[in-house]
């Protein structure tokens, strides 16, 4: 759908509507953006590195829950762990930047939302940047669409994903709300 026609389609104020309509989960994590023109080399380039990153994670993190409990991994969990913490603090070295602030991130398959003092205008391309794992110093970096805001929320929906790059955000998603389901629970 283009980003015309969603915006048409979706209220002034509409946190209900862009952003309950099906899996979503809210999670505490830096987040940057920036205004961008989504033009085809731009969209190229995020989608690439994005798709990389998140692919990588959701194979990292769904081979561990698989994993966990198990009693004759447990010497391979050690290994693990400590390969974890070399590359945590190798990618702490080469990251060089300072991560964005943290916030509360609503973040669904098709969009997210946040607090914003002054959030983009409604229409305006932009490259959402979010951090999705203390472990990876790198920021997932994806194209997308502003929606109206709503009372100091700024609203996004991604723009133009592939297939296996949507597929693996809501993997993603899926598995954060899950975690959250499970953490409630205990």
């Amino acid at each position: 759908m283009e980003a015309q026609g969603w915006l048409a389609m979706a209220p002034a104020c509409s946190p209900e509507v862009t952003m309950t309509e099906g899996l979503a989960c809210t999670c505490e994590m830096p987040l940057a953006w920036r205004p961008v023109q989504l033009d085809a080399q731009t969209l190229r380039a995020s989608i690439s590195e994005a798709t990389a990153l998140l692919v990588a994670l959701n194979q990292m993190e769904g081979m561990h829950e698989a994993e966990t409990g198990s009693p004759e991994n447990r010497r391979l969990d050690r290994i693990e762990a400590k390969l974890d913490l070399a590359l945590h603090l190798l990618g702490r070295a080469l990251a060089g930047s300072e991560r964005p602030a943290a916030r509360l991130v609503r973040l669904s398959p098709d969009g997210a939302s946040w607090p914003e003092p002054i959030p983009p205008a409604a229409g305006t391309g932009l490259i959402l940047e979010i951090h999705l794992s203390e472990a990876l110093p790198l920021s997932l970096k994806l194209p997308a669409i502003a929606l109206p805001a709503c009372e100091g929320r700024a609203e996004i929906r991604f723009a133009d994903l592939p297939e296996t790059l949507a597929d693996a955000l809501h993997q993603f998603v899926f598995r954060r709300h899950r975690q959250a389901i499970r953490a409630r629970g205990d």
